[in-house]
């Protein structure tokens, strides 16, 4: 229209008027473009913090600046823009992070931050039982406590405290070198000398057997009260602390041979469905079958499929938002199963948020052993459902994965949002409490 924007912004506020733009809308191009950058940023904040790594030194400040918070929105766009440009976030990324980190020295070379941490945690999940084993025994001979993280029987709760402490970020590690790496996380008990060698440590290949034999025994125990699924011709124990680290070698070869579960991954079309009040006797059958709330399987199991489902969901996402997927993105607890970083939060109601540059998607996984077709939400699913049920610039999937443990029927069907006015009536209520839906394909 041809008027100084800014200065008609200012007007505006000083008037006690609000802005012309949405804070929501301008928040989300942030978040947005941020992303964009987030690669590059990170490799200025690991050279900045090279050094530190490689004196021994204290990584707190790496920690806390790799979160890129020094990087923040300016509530002053609003007034003074007319749009958010990937320029703008840009200048403002480079303006803080020479304000926080210094003078940036390219010639630090340094590998790709996903390849360095995705190798140094394959190598600690590679090497840890040898170590393990060699602590516990020093440990029993010398009459110490073992360390916590030693004792804990998933690997993943130790490969989280180095990422935690920032230890994976910069270089490949020397196989070597793990017994420093372990004293460094507080893995290493206090005393005992940082080698792998059994001579230097005073032990004797018996000492070994030993701890091995109690650990089978320890391990047998255990066995007894769990469950086990047959995944890819294997037999997988849904409560051991290693079924995590087998599933994904299983689940990933299963992937590798090809898209064909990806191209069956369409949404279904529903048919319209009568409605019911949950709470009359017999009130709606189970139409053509599938695994129902009566037949839930055990907890475990129930965990494993969670576990599971949410795995290929991450796949699925990763092909569907090519550009804006990461496991960023994966929100819920079971992403501690395979990602480091935040822990996951499954208070959210949904266990994946997507932002793109139209919409933010939030993504609610679902599963089932068979063929399936009912599902359940949660009181807090529901509400954030229906935080999206008009269909706008937020949306609210269901993706459901039948045949959860068999890769040979592998889908994830994505469906529409239950609490949607629009597609309501594709979905019939089953029960009370929490709400659970029942699906047709026509």
């Amino acid at each position: 229209m041809g008027f100084d924007f800014t200065a008609y912004g200012e007007t505006l506020a000083s008037l006690g008027y609000p802005p012309l733009n949405d804070e929501n809308d301008f928040r989300r191009m942030f978040e947005v473009y941020l992303g964009e950058l987030k690669p590059r940023l990170l490799d200025r904040v690991r050279r900045r913090f090279a050094g530190v790594w490689a004196a021994g030194e204290d990584l707190a400040p790496y920690v806390a600046a790799r979160r890129l918070q020094f990087v923040t929105f300016d509530p002053g766009w609003l007034r003074a823009l007319e749009a958010l440009t990937r320029e703008i976030v840009a200048s403002r990324a480079a303006d803080a992070a020479a304000e926080l980190l210094g003078p940036d020295n390219p010639e630090v070379d340094l590998l790709p931050l996903d390849r360095v941490v995705a190798d140094n945690r394959k190598l600690v999940f590679a090497r840890h039982p040898e170590l393990a084993g060699l602590v516990r025994a020093w440990c029993r001979k010398s009459e110490a406590a073992v360390p916590a993280l030693i004792e804990a029987s998933d690997p993943q709760m130790l490969v989280r405290t180095f990422d935690d402490g920032g230890l994976l970020d910069f270089e490949k590690l020397d196989p070597a070198r793990l017994p420093e790496l372990y004293a460094r996380a507080g893995a290493w008990p206090a005393g005992m000398p940082l080698t792998a060698d059994i001579a230097r440590l005073g032990l004797v290949p018996y000492d070994l057997q030993r701890d091995a034999i109690d650990a089978r025994e320890a391990k047998r125990k255990a066995e007894v009260a769990r469950r086990t699924i047959p995944f890819a011709g294997e037999n997988l124990d849904a409560g051991d602390g290693d079924f995590v680290r087998r599933f994904e070698v299983l689940a990933a070869a299963a992937i590798e041979n090809g898209d064909d579960w990806f191209m069956r991954s369409r949404a279904p079309r529903l048919r319209s469905q009568a409605q019911h009040v949950p709470s009359m006797p017999g009130g709606g059958g189970w139409g053509g079958g599938g695994q129902s709330w009566r037949t839930q399987p055990p907890e475990a199991v129930r965990t494993a499929m969670g576990i599971a489902s949410e795995w290929l969901a991450r796949e699925y996402l990763r092909r569907r938002h090519p550009k804006e997927m990461s496991d960023a993105c994966w929100v819920s607890s079971n992403r501690a199963a395979f990602c480091t970083g935040a822990a996951g939060d499954d208070s959210l109601g949904y266990d994946f948020r997507v932002v793109t540059e139209r919409n933010e998607w939030l993504y609610e996984v679902k599963s089932a052993t068979d063929a399936g077709g009912e599902f359940e939400l949660t009181a807090r699913e529901l509400e954030a459902a229906g935080s999206a049920s008009l269909e706008r610039k937020r949306r609210y999937r269901i993706l459901y994965v039948p045949f959860v443990f068999d890769p040979a029927q592998w889908r994830v069907l994505p469906l529409s949002n239950p609490a949607d006015p629009n597609t309501r009536d594709r979905f019939r209520v089953l029960r009370g409490g929490s709400v659970r839906y029942r699906f047709e394909r026509q």
